[in-house]
């Protein structure tokens, strides 16, 4: 068998040729061409190598400057997070004493582990015990790093709760943030709220911040913790238990709160009856002197009111109308609460008039002379007061009024009137001689206050008083009044003369 016709031609091999000479040139052709194929080959295997080295070293080195660039970015991000959420602040037996509720369980507890050198906690036995304990050291840490002081804080009940063999407290406060700008705020951190669309609105600077705030100190302390926000409140949870309620007042700074350490005498005056007519709360307000306004829920100008007094600073209550023992011939007017009502219609009526007035952040009875005598009643009162976050003034419309007791026995801060302006001569003389005597009374006891309707003797009164008053006696609302049970003398109540008459005769 020839090898290839046409190549035997070319090499003018003659036909027929001797078969060892055909097959020795057929051999050295296909030695020439396996050499061939084999340059060919290595060749192509060397390009490919040097070509997989070249790609190998360029990838890595891709990697490495991903790397350096992921962790110089890390770097960044991190320092930039410690600016922004600083470390835990060192909690001290004195910085507690700063800004802890006195007499709170929170504070107690807290306090008693710094004194035990037992901080910070671990998750120890992960009962729910342990799990609201780490709670409560998250909400500390808030505190302390937003340097929030004790007159910002108001604990307003602590109920005590089981669940099994575990023992935990239902927290209920309320916190008075500062403006952004304002001081040590300015140290907090300063993330910026969500942009406002026209369809969403996130919660005011003041109050993001302090959730931010929070949210990083659950991280570190109770990550398992469930924190939900709604306007103006929020609540913590923890093992499908819910453990805190905060709500959440902001002040511009209108007026300073005083330090915890100020001991001077404290005066409060309440106006109440507010909200018949806008051009009376402006007067109050150009009094520009810390005045808490106690607005009826269905006056006319109720929600205008409120809500000047609160941009103006001010501390704004609802003036909740109650059963008078003259029912029915005399009445509190709309929105009436009476003794035979239960809990859940209460609850709606008070719902109701915290619709109308906005920003309040306690009540008052407006008359009740019937309501707030009666135990059962007052006691329905002040637990619905408590589920909504509101502190308790007892105007003492008669002198066996119990709300004041059934509210402290609830544990909710609350207050009692110690005079009324005008209860005596509708004259500005008889106000002006009211306000020296609550001056007084604020010397001897320490604290006053005192209730009075806006009428244009009272409101001339306190602008004559205000230019005179004794300044060593610290003018503050409500919230800033010591609470402690305290006996009543008959010159702190009014007659009965003075009780339970409608607005214009208050």
């Amino acid at each position: 068998m020839e090898w290839f016709p046409g190549l035997r031609k070319r090499l003018r091999l003659p036909a027929p040729y001797p078969y060892t000479l055909r097959t020795i040139k057929g051999s050295m052709l296909a030695t020439l061409l396996a050499g061939t194929a084999f340059l060919i080959g290595y060749a192509t295997w060397e390009v490919a190598d040097y070509t997989a080295r070249g790609v190998q070293r360029n990838a890595f080195m891709t990697f490495e400057t991903a790397m350096a660039t992921s962790r110089l970015i890390a770097d960044k991000a991190e320092e930039a997070t410690d600016a922004l959420f600083p470390q835990p602040v060192p909690v001290e037996p004195a910085s507690l004493e700063s800004i802890l509720p006195p007499n709170s369980h929170l504070g107690n507890r807290m306090k008693d582990a710094v004194h035990r050198n037992t901080l910070p906690y671990q998750e120890g036995s992960g009962t729910l015990t342990d799990a609201a304990r780490q709670l409560d050291f998250a909400l500390l840490q808030t505190v302390l790093r937003l340097q929030l002081d004790q007159g910002r804080i108001m604990l307003l009940t602590s109920d005590y709760r089981t669940r099994g063999k575990d023992i935990y407290h239902l927290q209920r406060m309320r916190i008075y943030l500062p403006p952004i700008g304002n001081g040590a705020a300015r140290q907090a951190a300063q993330t910026p709220a969500p942009p406002e669309t026209a369809d969403v609105k996130g919660p005011p600077e003041p109050v993001f911040r302090f959730l931010n705030a929070l949210a990083e100190s659950l991280d570190i302390w109770a990550d398992r913790a469930v924190l939900t926000e709604s306007p103006g409140k929020l609540t913590l949870a923890t093992k499908g238990v819910l453990t805190h309620e905060i709500w959440f007042e902001t002040t511009d700074g209108s007026f300073p709160l005083l330090p915890p350490t100020d001991k001077a005498p404290r005066l409060t005056i309440v106006l109440n009856a507010m909200g018949a007519d806008k051009a009376t709360a402006a007067e109050v307000l150009a009094l520009r002197l810390p005045i808490t306004l106690a607005v009826l829920p269905y006056a006319k100008d109720a929600a205008a009111t409120a809500t000047a007094a609160h941009e103006a600073g001010q501390e704004v209550l609802v003036d909740m109308p109650m059963e008078s023992a003259q029912a029915p011939f005399i009445s509190a007017g709309p929105g009436e609460i009476t003794t035979g009502m239960s809990e859940e219609d209460m609850r709606i009526l008070m719902e109701d008039a915290l619709g109308h007035v906005p920003y309040a952040t306690g009540a008052s009875n407006y008359m009740g002379s019937k309501l707030t005598t009666d135990a059962a009643a007052s006691r329905r009162f002040c637990e619905i007061l408590a589920r909504s976050g509101l502190y308790v003034l007892d105007d003492v419309t008669h002198e066996e009024s119990i709300l004041y007791a059934e509210a402290r026995r609830r544990g909710l801060p609350a207050w009692r009137r110690t005079l009324m302006l005008n209860a005596g001569p509708k004259t500005e003389n008889a106000v002006l001689a009211s306000l020296k005597k609550a001056e007084e009374t604020a010397r001897a006891k320490g604290h006053a206050v005192v209730i009075g309707n806006p009428d244009p003797q009272v409101l001339a009164a306190l602008r004559r008083w205000s230019e005179e008053r004794d300044t060593g006696i610290r003018l503050v609302p409500l919230r800033l009044q010591p609470v402690e049970e305290e006996t009543l003398t008959p010159d702190d109540i009014s007659t009965p003369a003075e009780q339970d008459v409608p607005t214009a005769e208050h």
